[in-house]
């Protein structure tokens, strides 16, 4: 028996610790073990250790040029390409079959400041171009399905939101009888037991965020809104704990002398998944005042791990979090954030308040399952099976 061939562009694949990245290693597992009718083929430019392209049928690299990509694409037969992302680099002309594409959210169409013309060209003109020549698009809230539909002009039926999920290693750590306190980091690993006896002593109250640097993350509110936040009376020992990569750089140092918060601000530098579950068990709260984001999965992360959420109005997040976090009005003012830290750390009883609406909002978020059957469920359609 033929089954029909679903070409997947897995260059994310490739980087699986990426957000992105992450996202497709797990709907692909998932996908892959419900699949029963069809045949997958991974596409991409130069091999991957990714072991994930074990279990499928076959693999493809291609040129990083689309025309000479597209040409050695019509070579084969799909009855399903699917793109992840979708750029001017990828090869929808000229091949046969249906199409179908991931788009997350619209980042930069909602920070544009941060980018370059040519991304802004990019984005506003040549993909909403594409995503209307797509099939099917997925895309992991209703906040970027309505945007699909609104200003790409895509059709309601061609859009399917699949969520996002949290992975079990996200959960409350055991308490330690005598301490009352999750696992210390020293059980992490990967040198966090030198931060906690060096900066983050046994107890040590902390502000959390966890991110890559970058400007739609909205550093430098973080950074003013705990300084103002370490000011007042109820922040006495009170540290900021960030971690994630690049933020240890000259920008970042310039600010921390010039807030005068060099000695209560921890970098952390890039942290895994266990070192991160240890660092959400023992933080106060974690703050996330991004600019951008398409789902924000950190925030329900934390919720997972029993930790306090105070996070942006931004675009999917408000979806996401529901009433389980505390939401900013104003994402860049660095006083409500402190006010916001200063309620949260002060009242326990509102605090726990949260905790237990967090725990119990991100158990809708604690299996890919059902996104990634329903992901499978649109190949199969469009491959008529």
């Amino acid at each position: 028996m033929e089954y029909p061939t679903i070409g997947v562009f897995s260059k994310q694949l490739d980087n699986w610790t990426s957000g992105s990245g992450h996202h497709l290693n797990e709907m692909m597992q998932h996908i892959l073990d419900m699949n029963t009718k069809l045949r997958f083929v991974f596409i991409h430019y130069s091999p991957s250790e990714n072991p994930i392209y074990r279990r499928i049928d076959e693999e493809i690299i291609i040129p990083r040029n689309p025309l000479k990509a597209a040409a050695l694409l019509r070579q084969h037969h799909f009855d399903v390409l699917h793109f992840t992302p979708l750029t001017v680099f990828s090869p929808i002309w000229g091949i046969p079959g249906k199409k179908t594409a991931t788009i997350h959210g619209i980042e930069q169409l909602l920070v544009p400041q941060f980018y370059g013309r040519l991304e802004m060209l990019h984005e506003r003109l040549l993909v909403p171009i594409y995503a209307r020549k797509m099939d099917h698009i997925i895309t992991v809230s209703h906040t970027s399905k309505n945007y699909f539909i609104d200003h790409f002009g895509v059709k309601p039926e061609r859009v399917t939101v699949c969520y996002n999920a949290v992975n079990d290693t996200y959960q409350v750590q055991p308490k330690e009888v005598d301490k009352q306190q999750p696992p210390s980091m020293e059980e992490a690993g990967s040198g966090l037991h030198q931060l906690r006896k060096g900066q983050l002593g046994p107890g040590q109250r902390y502000v959390f965020h966890m991110s890559r640097f970058s400007e739609r993350k909205n550093p430098w509110t973080l950074l003013q809104g705990f300084a103002e936040f370490a000011t007042r009376p109820t922040a006495q020992d009170v540290k900021l704990v960030i971690a994630g990569g690049r933020w240890d750089n000259e920008q970042v140092r310039k600010e921390l002398h010039r807030l005068k918060i060099e000695d209560k601000v921890v970098l952390t530098g890039f942290v895994g998944e266990d070192e991160a579950v240890t660092l959400f068990n023992n933080a106060s709260v974690f703050v996330f005042p991004s600019l951008a984001e398409g789902f924000g999965m950190p925030n329900i992360e934390a919720m997972a791990c029993g930790c306090p959420v105070i996070t942006s109005p931004i675009f999917a997040i408000p979806e996401v979090v529901g009433n389980a976090a505390m939401v900013m009005d104003n994402p860049q003012d660095a006083n409500e954030l402190a006010d916001l830290i200063e309620k949260m750390l002060s009242d326990e009883d509102l605090r726990q308040n949260y905790v237990q609406r967090g725990l119990e909002h991100a158990k809708q978020f604690r299996s890919w399952k059902p996104s990634a059957s329903k992901m499978l469920r649109v190949w199969e359609e469009l491959a008529g099976v």
